[in-house]
C-alpha cells in the first residue's frame, strides 16, 4: 500500500514541475568558456569579436529576437551580424538550436 502512495505522489509532483515551473528559456548569446577560471579571458570583456552564437528553442523564440541579439552583440564592436548557419552542436538541450553569425565591420 505505501508504494502506491509514493507512486501517486511522484506522478503528481512530476506534473506540477512540468506545468508550473518549467518553461522554455529565452534566446541568449552563448559565451563559450565563461566559467573556465583557467582561461586567459576569464572575467575580462572582449575587445573584439569575429562571430556570435545565439542559443534558442523554436518554441519560445522568433527569428527577429535571434537577429536582434546577434545584431546587438556585434554592434558593441561597431560590426553588423550576418547569418552564417545553424546546427545542434554548441548549445544545451533546453535551447538546442545554435545560430551562428559572422560579425562584419561596417563601412565608414
Amino acid at each position: 500500500m505505501p508504494i502506491r502512495r509514493y507512486l501517486i505522489l511522484g506522478l503528481c509532483l512530476s506534473f506540477a514541475f512540468v506545468f508550473a515551473g518549467c518553461s522554455w528559456p529565452s534566446p541568449y548569446v552563448l559565451s563559450k568558456g565563461e566559467f573556465n577560471r583557467e582561461a586567459e579571458s576569464f572575467g575580462k570583456e572582449p575587445t573584439d569579436i569575429e562571430s556570435v552564437i545565439v542559443c534558442y528553442n523554436k518554441r519560445r523564440s522568433t527569428p527577429q529576437q535571434i537577429l536582434d541579439l546577434a545584431g546587438a552583440e556585434c554592434g558593441k564592436f561597431n560590426k553588423v551580424a550576418k547569418f552564417d548557419r545553424q546546427d545542434f552542436r554548441s548549445c544545451p538541450l533546453s535551447t538546442p538550436v545554435s545560430a551562428y553569425f559572422v560579425c562584419q565591420a561596417t563601412r565608414p
